[in-house]
């Protein structure tokens, strides 16, 4: 019966009899020769098997089968996907066991940043993060998400729309390419976004100077006023967060030719900032799992976690930094004290995955950590410890995402995008509870970027209640030249088809009812 069984696993379109190191046709395929269980495995460009699995003998009397018990091959413990707006922090997928054997390292497999493994899928801790065999070498491993591309370790996460519209700075009227926001909430209550005023040469625009200026709100968001003058003269977005005992303290990256230098800089008001000199981190030791070094670095996400040490998240583009197939890299770092940091190898991020556009972490109003990771198909957001994180959902596809929480409680999520007809803009929303189900659908445009044709489908409104906006442009695509937008219903489905040939990038959203969500 356990020859049955076994054998009723094996794809029958594998003739040969496999061998480890042997090529094989697909990844993923299993078949058995010898008393073992093979798989089809990835190892570099070649589709080869692995070294197998030995089949367990059977027990000397004979137990009649039961589903439960049979042997099923799982490749890598990826969890379920959760599907409400607020995931709860869970301990790693790998902490609940499943009927299926679950490998553990052999004597020889020393867990190492790209040293051999043999068992495709073990999952294994270090340093405070996670490795996975694949393709026979230890790998970073970030759990169910978030992942940097459009292919996730969780096809089927479902995107969220809890954010609600408030306002939005563009680039323009006296500013560069605004992008990269950073938000504080004052002594006073009022909210300033820091900002860095650059440019992009697709957009042609003018009154940049690449360094970093700011905007203040005194009604929650609703509104903004551009604040006259430079905050720091650094050519990198930076991280602000408030500093004990009164204050603020920044961090961004000093760029010049032969040097990359971690910025640090303190203010008393939140507007005039003095440079301070820091050990800071040594890019040079950002290493992807080979060992390169993958600075120079740019905005960094910091949080101070609950047992007084800080972490840093930083994207590199000195690697993989090229074009169509990205594969760049985030650094993560920890430090005693905020000026002193130290590369964590294990728990750095990217490459294969690509690290889309700057990641962000925020320490919540629940001393949690948000880690959001752009992506291809959205923000996708885990929360966690800094360490261990539940499961991932997904926000809306926008870039450098930055979180706030008010002392009111209110909940502040500020998101970036591009157009090459107007430059940048960053777009402020709150979380808001709605009832709304908005699904996006991939486009499929003939050449070209995905971001031209757009498509949407609306639980709980009507065609009425949604409209489509550009917010780089600040229109209403059925007001761009050349644009459309169609809406159809059926069976209480609303779809929303959004063409615009000239978009390029992610700047398009929906806007659902009177709460304005932002889908």
């Amino acid at each position: 019966m356990l020859s049955l069984l076994v054998f009723g696993l094996t794809t029958p379109a594998i003739a040969a009899t496999p061998k480890a190191g042997a090529t094989c046709t697909k990844a993923g395929l299993t078949a058995t020769a010898s008393g073992k269980i093979f798989t089809c495995i990835k190892s570099g460009k070649k589709l080869v098997w692995d070294k197998g699995v030995t089949i367990p003998k059977p027990a000397s009397t004979p137990v009649a089968p039961t589903p439960t018990t049979s042997p099923t091959p799982t490749p890598s413990p990826t969890p379920s996907p959760t599907q409400s707006a607020t995931p709860t922090p869970s301990p790693s997928a790998s902490a609940t066991p499943s009927a299926a054997p679950s490998p553990s390292p052999s004597a020889a497999d020393v867990v190492t940043p790209n040293g051999k493994c043999s068992k495709e899928g073990d999952i294994q801790p270090l340093n405070g993060g996670q490795m996975i065999c694949s393709s026979a070498k230890w790998q970073p491993y970030a759990g169910s998400g978030p992942s940097g591309s459009g292919t996730s370790n969780n096809p089927s996460t479902t995107v969220v729309t809890p954010w609600g519209y408030l306002s939005v700075i563009n680039s323009g009227n006296g500013l560069g390419n605004v992008s990269d926001a950073a938000l504080v909430q004052t002594s006073t209550g009022d909210i300033r976004v820091y900002f860095k005023n650059g440019n992009d040469s697709g957009a042609k625009l003018t009154g940049f100077d690449n360094f970093v200026h700011s905007a203040i709100s005194k009604d929650g968001g609703k509104t903004w006023t551009i604040e006259s003058g430079v905050r720091m003269q650094v050519t990198s977005p930076v991280e602000v967060l408030p500093k004990a005992g009164g204050g603020f303290q920044a961090w961004g990256w000093g760029h010049s030719p032969g040097k990359d230098y971690m910025y640090y800089a303190e203010s008393s008001d939140g507007l005039t900032f003095t440079e301070i000199s820091v050990p800071g981190l040594d890019v040079n030791k950002c290493l992807t799992t080979t060992g390169v070094a993958f600075g120079p670095l740019g905005d960094p996400a910091i949080v101070k976690l609950a047992d007084g040490t800080w972490l840093l998240h930083a994207q590199g583009f000195g690697v993989g930094n090229t074009g169509p197939n990205y594969a760049r890299w985030a650094c993560v770092a920890t430090s005693p004290d905020g000026k002193t940091w130290t590369p964590v190898q294990s728990r750095s991020y990217g490459g294969t995955i690509d690290v889309e556009t700057n990641p962000n972490i925020y320490l919540n109003k629940d001393g949690k950590v948000e880690w959001m990771w752009p992506g291809g198909r959205g923000v996708e957001t885990k929360i966690g410890d800094g360490t261990t994180y539940g499961e991932a959902i997904s926000y809306p596809k926008a870039g450098d995402p930055e979180r706030l929480d008010l002392a009111d409680g209110t909940e502040l999520f500020a998101m970036g995008g591009f157009d090459d007809r107007g430059g940048g803009a960053i777009i402020f929303a709150k979380r808001v509870t709605n009832s709304y189900v908005i699904t996006p659908t991939p486009g499929a445009p003939t050449g070209g970027s995905p971001n031209r044709l757009l498509t949407w489908t609306v639980k709980g409104a009507s065609a009425g209640d949604i409209s489509v906006m550009n917010f780089c442009l600040n229109k209403k695509v059925t007001e761009i030249s050349g644009a459309t937008v169609t809406i159809t219903t059926s069976n209480g489905v609303v779809t929303v088809v959004s063409a615009d040939p000239a978009n390029d990038h992610a700047c398009v959203y929906l806007q659902v009812g009177p709460e304005k969500i932002i889908g």
